[in-house]
């Protein structure tokens, strides 16, 4: 099964230092501190800016780590990472239904205990679909 993260496009073909045959090398840059909007006392629209930066990651084949806030709606989180692998991971260890998903831990905003429940119950379902 491969990774989680998506490697470039045909990046194979034109392997840089770090890379494998199977996997791209990449680089975790964290950005914090006042942008410099906020310290001249001007608005500032975190979320969108967020917003942006995420999908911006997407359209280059990045990712935001989970451990970071996503203001990402489930599918476009899901564009960044392959989630048959974590998914494949959270059946076979009895994950599903209790421990929720990655996406909603990053999830910003308050997810309602039985949004969270619904969401995890289609995992189940599904998870037993396939085992038929």
């Amino acid at each position: 099964m491969k990774t989680m993260v998506y490697p470039e496009p045909d990046f194979e073909l034109h392997q840089r230092q770090g890379d494998t045959t199977y996997a791209q090398m990449y680089t975790d840059i964290g950005i914090w501190y006042a942008p410099a909007s906020v310290l001249r006392g001007e608005e500032f629209d975190g979320t969108e800016a967020i917003r942006q930066m995420e999908m911006w990651l997407i359209q280059q084949h990045g990712f935001q780590a989970p451990y970071a806030v996503s203001e990402l709606a489930e599918k476009n989180f899901w564009r960044m990472f392959d989630g048959r692998l974590y998914e494949h991971c959270r059946k076979k260890y009895g994950a599903v239904g209790t421990f929720m998903s990655v996406y909603y831990k990053s999830k910003k905003g308050k997810k309602s205990e039985k949004e969270v429940q619904e969401a995890e119950a289609a995992v189940v379902e599904s998870a037993y679909a396939e085992a038929d």
